[in-house]
């Protein structure tokens, strides 16, 4: 009997237990469902600013401020492409804006090197290939940055780096002067 009556009150337990939990997943109603609507808010896009480049001809190794871009540039140096003989030039790029950096924000860079009768001769950059260089990242933003992220970007051109000992560089709105070996 002593069985029964300590079976019975687990049994009776239990039941309440699972009663219990079956109101808690049942809520009363508050009745605000009626009263509930849903909107989203949208992201700003990214809108780049029109303003004039920046040169620089000392400490090429600092990070410069791009606003029109909203964006930091920080040339990291050069060095010779293993797979092509050319050169490798590596450039932290870190989006300041609140919104993502679209692909597209800026063009591929420029590199010129003194051309020794006072003027510039323009560098031809090297084509990507995946197939002869697996290992080696396209040039450029491939995905949309995201707002405070940085990335570095790299771009080779058929120059070796000794040959840069004089030579401007120019991506967004900077321009860096000077010796790129750095």
């Amino acid at each position: 009997m002593k069985i029964s009556h300590t079976l019975g009150a687990g049994v009776v337990s239990v039941l309440a237990v699972t009663l219990t939990g079956c109101s808690v997943l049942q809520p009363e109603e508050t009745g605000l469902g009626d009263n509930i609507t849903v909107s989203s808010s949208e992201e700003a896009p990214y809108e780049a600013k029109d303003t004039d480049d920046k040169e620089v001809t000392s400490n090429l190794a600092e990070p410069v401020e791009d606003k029109g871009l909203g964006v930091s540039w920080e040339l990291q140096g050069v060095y010779t492409d293993s797979n092509s003989g050319g050169t490798v030039v590596t450039i932290l790029l870190k989006n300041e804006n609140d919104v993502p950096l679209p692909v597209d924000a800026f063009e591929e860079p420029t590199l010129e090197r003194a051309d020794g009768n006072g003027g510039w001769a323009k560098i031809k950059s090297l084509p990507y290939d995946e197939q002869s260089a697996p290992g080696v990242a396209p040039p450029g933003l491939d995905h949309p940055l995201g707002a405070g992220a940085s990335v570095n970007l790299q771009y080779r051109y058929d120059v070796t780096p000794g040959n840069l000992w004089n030579a401007r560089l120019h991506i967004g709105n900077v321009t860096w002067v000077g010796d790129l070996n750095l």
